[in-house]
């Protein structure tokens, strides 16, 4: 799912200062692109809660309701901060719901764990989609749908703004 692109960080930037137009016609494209896979991945989302209890109320652990799932889903066109290996995102689609991060993610395993010979909780959500640790069942189930159509499009808008860019700035 992760794409580099070098520069794009600087080039947002240089866009916000220069060209505030071109700035917001980049993240309305990026904006376009994203759209379809948050609405696909809204319809990921089970109607009834896959464990017996989770809908039930009580306790800490985040009550199952689809509602709230659903519309914890959405999207950012701004960049995110530094991870610790000092990457960042230009555009992610997250879930912002707690049962909806559950959901997603809910049986991935660590690096170096073993799965257990027990049943697991998570079997009963469904399977997980997804390559390695990017694994998931609403958003990833969504972006393994899109085929990387939305990834080569955000690359796309970013390249093409640039070249506009360079060719707004370059007549001054």
């Amino acid at each position: 799912m992760p794409t580099s692109v070098k520069g794009g960080i600087e080039l947002r930037k240089a866009l916000r200062k220069f060209t505030p137009e071109l700035a917001k016609e980049t993240q309305k494209e990026i904006a376009g692109v994203l759209k379809p896979i948050v609405k696909n991945a809204r319809g990921f989302i089970p109607a009834q809660s896959p464990l017996s209890n989770w809908a039930r109320e009580g306790g800490k652990f985040p009550i199952f309701d689809n509602t709230v799932m659903k519309r914890g889903i959405g999207y950012k066109t701004t960049p995110s901060k530094p991870n610790s290996r000092g990457f960042r995102a230009l555009a992610q689609i997250r879930n912002m719901s707690a049962a909806g991060a559950i959901y997603e993610t809910a049986g991935r395993l660590p690096a170096g764990t073993k799965k257990s010979s027990r049943p697991n909780f998570a079997e009963a959500m469904g399977q997980l989609e997804g390559y390695g640790n990017d694994k998931g069942r609403a958003i990833f189930a969504a972006f393994e749908k899109d085929q990387g159509k939305a990834t080569l499009a955000v690359v796309r808008a970013i390249e093409n703004a640039g070249k506009k860019f360079n060719a707004t700035v370059g007549k001054r």
